[in-house]
């Protein structure tokens, strides 16, 4: 999806350079979750899957000209 966003903004050579799973410690450390947010989410996800509750990207791309 996010590759598909880039391209309709004009981006081009859209190519993943990266992809590592994230997990709930993580986010811990970015002040963007609060800690009652990371609690929902302790108890919402099973315990075997928070080393990787998403994914990390890093893309690269172009504009063209």
């Amino acid at each position: 999806m996010l590759k598909r966003k880039l391209a309709n903004v004009g981006f081009v050579a859209i190519a993943t350079a990266e992809r590592r799973p994230f997990g709930l410690a993580a986010l811990g450390r970015y002040p963007l979750f609060p800690p009652e947010f990371l609690d929902f989410v302790r108890q919402a996800i099973p315990a075997e899957r928070h080393d990787a509750i998403v994914d990390a990207l890093v893309l690269t791309a172009r504009k063209p000209g």
